[in-house]
């Protein structure tokens, strides 16, 4: 029987991302009541037109009339269970999320019941289980994702997403500022706070100039030059600032970094009137229409904060910069509208406002954190003020431009996040509400997974181990590991792998309007920085402080063996990558070596994207300003050398450690006879077994998702040694019934779990 229900599901789930995918005609729909029924009528017929298609699969494969039934009508049930929590989805992204998740519900029970089934002994056993925990939790991961993927692509009514507005009425009036008390019913006064550490002077200036072209009338202009060191960065924006009116203040070994210099801006510079306090980051151009778009919104008392986009400009003249944009926006583009929709938006620090009173009741930005923009809105929210986000783009910074930098952030992001979650997992667990605590259920799961969407790297790295490991199993003819497969496993893994990475891209492509190369290109940003990720998120679970040491500072003209040096160890698991596909296709008798090899493929290209990343971003052209910045991020990337090259390499020498650990362990199992026969699949009161072929091993890992975005997705799976005779798999209803083509399960290997790649939804 259950093998019946995988089969439903591998025919379904494809079904149903593809009809998500597919192009569609906008058309408006009726309103109110009707809207919902004609929604569910649809749903309906399309897990109906789900369920004939699995029946149909299972009638050509010769499946009994008891496991026709069954698995219609579980894949039929799965669509119905669904409807009441997806009924503001459009029928399509329904289908997507119930045949998605219904796979993955089958594929886990079918995995752990084949795990005890196979009988390998205790410690494979124990390794099996321990497998399938992971799987577990890779599944969830990626449910969090695929949520985000549909409601974003799905959702037909939105109740928090504000309408766009009309161009036509944004037209610049002027800089006129009111610093002073202003009259009755006058817009409120807005103090804008720009931290710098250690920036150009020309950028810093350029960011002022963007900010006296406000078309709001009152507003304050707040610099903070935070512990910048070399006084000629900061003297040059000190005399501008005297000579414009706006407020400047250099810090000297002040303490709490960003946050520690707004605490003093907004404790000591802040205008005593001032109702919202800004935050904007000292490289933005801000758009003249900025506050008067965002300020409306304050008129709802418990607003505590609005967020508009991050965005960047400057980024098409590289296909390197091209694609880092890319792999920025889904995040503003998918996962805050769907947050937004449940009211857990995050506050992402720049081109954000907070209202004033809510950060004094909080006692303002705390100091521990290094992502001080988040964990503000998530105490905001628990205090009972409410967020917004808002889609249109107030301003545009710079992108970081040197893949080390890259790399730094996403470091800073991902400790940030799991700082996050250590203070405050215990707001974050279902529960009440209570005078403490106001989150509702929503916040709760938007504020919860994307922290632990942070773990999808390194996840992703564990299952890569498991693939190398399984490849040197493979290619000294080692035995039997953790898991016996099947021909169902078999087809599970790869489309389970395939469709993580056909939604990543396609959802890439459909969110930023990017093309399909432009949105490989992004995934595989995403791929590149997956090893410092994973890094970041086991050493925020006991560090306190993020410090984050980078690579050693090359020239503009770099070559190839600077990228790879400056990306070590990234570069020593895709040399190992290679070196495992090389291993996998010595054996190509059977379908084992060829799927292994495949499957450690997109891993291993990630891998490899690290250095080419790295001398894309530094071979890149761009103008003298922006070389400039540049320039300033090689200073930064010099102080860190040391410890970055110490603590990068550890997980690559680990790697190596475990690999040769591994292959001790596979060559002391196939030193003995078979722990078991093999296992027919299922069971029959009158069947012979089909001859078993000679065993292998293979593990498997699978695409995990990171926001953003995060969870980094990789993709892994396992590798099935299928006898001659196992062509065509028959379903019996009973173990009285005698199948027509039998499989034998003699190849062993940790099964791939149900996982949709994504990116890293999760931002600082």
């Amino acid at each position: 029987m259950l093998e019946a229900l995988v089969i439903a599901g591998l025919v379904a789930a494809p079904l149903g991302s593809a009809a998500l995918f597919l192009p569609a005609r906008r058309h408006e729909r009726a309103a109110g009541a009707w809207a919902a029924i004609w929604r569910v009528i649809l749903a309906v017929a399309g897990s109906a037109v789900l369920a004939a298609a699995a029946v149909g699969v299972l009638y050509l494969l010769k499946a009994t009339e008891g496991n026709l039934v069954i698995g219609g009508a579980a894949v039929a049930l799965a669509g119905l269970l669904w409807l009441p929590v997806t009924r503001n989805w459009s029928p399509r992204a329904h289908l997507c999320w119930a045949s998605s998740t219904y796979l993955f519900a089958v594929y886990l029970v079918y995995a752990l019941e084949w795990t005890f089934a196979s009988r390998l002994g205790p410690e494979s056993t124990a390794g099996g289980v321990l497998l399938w925990c992971l799987e577990v939790v890779a599944a969830l991961m990626s449910c969090a994702y695929l949520w985000e993927l549909c409601d974003a692509l799905g959702t037909e009514r939105w109740h928090r997403r504000r309408a766009p507005l009309d161009p036509r009425r944004r037209v610049p009036t002027g800089a006129l500022r009111t610093v002073g008390p202003a009259p009755d019913n006058a817009p409120p006064l807005v103090s804008v706070h720009v931290p710098a550490h250690n920036e150009p002077p020309g950028m810093v200036i350029e960011t002022l100039r963007a900010l006296l072209r406000l078309d709001y009338p009152c507003v304050q202009i707040v610099l903070i030059d935070d512990n910048t060191d070399d006084e000629s960065l900061w003297r040059p924006v000190e005399s501008w600032c005297l000579r414009h009116g706006v407020t400047f203040k250099h810090l000297e070994n002040w303490p709490g970094y960003k946050s520690g210099a707004l605490n003093y801006a907004l404790q000591h510079l802040t205008h005593p009137d001032a109702e919202i306090i800004g935050v904007v980051d000292s490289d933005y151009q801000v758009e003249p229409q900025w506050l008067r778009d965002c300020v409306p919104l304050f008129a709802d008392p418990w607003i505590g904060f609005v967020q508009a986009p991050q965005d960047y400009r400057d980024w098409r003249h590289a296909r390197y910069y091209r694609r880092l944009y890319y792999s920025y926006k889904y995040f503003f583009a998918v996962s805050q509208p769907s947050r937004n929709e449940r009211d857990g938006a995050i506050f992402a620090g720049t081109m954000g406002l907070i209202r004033r009173v809510a950060l004094d009741e909080l006692g303002g930005w705390d100091e521990w954190c290094i992502t001080e923009d988040a964990e503000v809105s998530l105490r905001l929210l628990r205090a009972g003020w409410s967020g917004m986000h808002v889609d249109e783009s107030g301003g545009r910074g710079i992108m970081p431009l040197t893949f080390e930098a890259l790399k730094g952030q996403r470091y800073r992001w991902c400790f940030g996040g799991i700082q996050l979650l250590r203070m405050h997992w215990k707001s974050l667990l279902p529960g009440q509400e209570t005078t403490k605590n106001h989150l509702s259920a929503g916040q709760r799961w938007s504020y919860l997974s994307g922290a632990l969407q942070w773990y999808g790297d390194l996840l992703g790295l564990l299952f890569f181990i498991f693939l190398l490991a399984g490849a040197v199993n493979l290619a000294t003819g080692g035995g039997q590991l953790f898991r016996k497969l099947t021909i169902f496993l078999v087809a599970a893994v790869p489309v389970l792998v395939l469709l993580g990475l056909v939604r990543a891209i396609a959802l890439l492509r459909r969110s930023t309007g990017a093309t399909w190369r432009d949105a490989i290109g992004a995934f595989f940003i995403w791929q590149s920085t997956s090893l410092v990720v994973a890094r970041a998120s086991v050493l925020a679970l006991f560090a306190k402080k993020a410090a984050f040491l980078r690579t050693p500072k090359t020239s503009e003209r770099t070559s190839w063996w600077h990228a790879l040096r400056a990306n070590w160890p990234e570069t020593v698991l895709a040399l190992l990558g290679a070196a495992g596909i090389a291993g996998a296709l010595t054996k190509t008798s059977t379908l084992s070596g060829p799927l292994l090899a495949g499957l450690l493929f997109v891993p291993t290209l990630g891998m490899a994207a690290a250095p080419f990343n790295s001398w894309a971003a530094r071979r890149a052209a761009l103008p003298a300003w922006l070389r400039e910045r540049r320039d300033t991020e090689y200073r930064r990337e010099r102080h860190a050398f040391a410890t970055g090259i110490a603590t990068g390499g550890v997980i690559a020498v680990g790697t190596v450690v475990g690999l040769a650990i591994a292959l001790l362990l596979t060559g002391r199992l196939s030193t003995g006879p078979s722990l078991v026969r093999p296992i027919q699949s299922p069971p029959a009161t009158t069947s012979t077994p089909a001859p078993s072929t000679t065993p292998t091993s293979t593990p498997t890992a699978t695409p995990s998702a990171t926001p953003t975005p995060s969870v980094t997705p990789t993709a892994t799976t396992v590798t099935p040694t299928v006898s001659p005779t196992s062509a065509t798999p028959t379903v019996p209803s009973t173990p009285a019934t005698t199948p027509t083509a039998t499989v034998s399960p003699t190849v062993t290997s940790p099964g791939t779990p149900p996982s949709s790649s994504a990116p890293a939804t999760s931002h600082p």
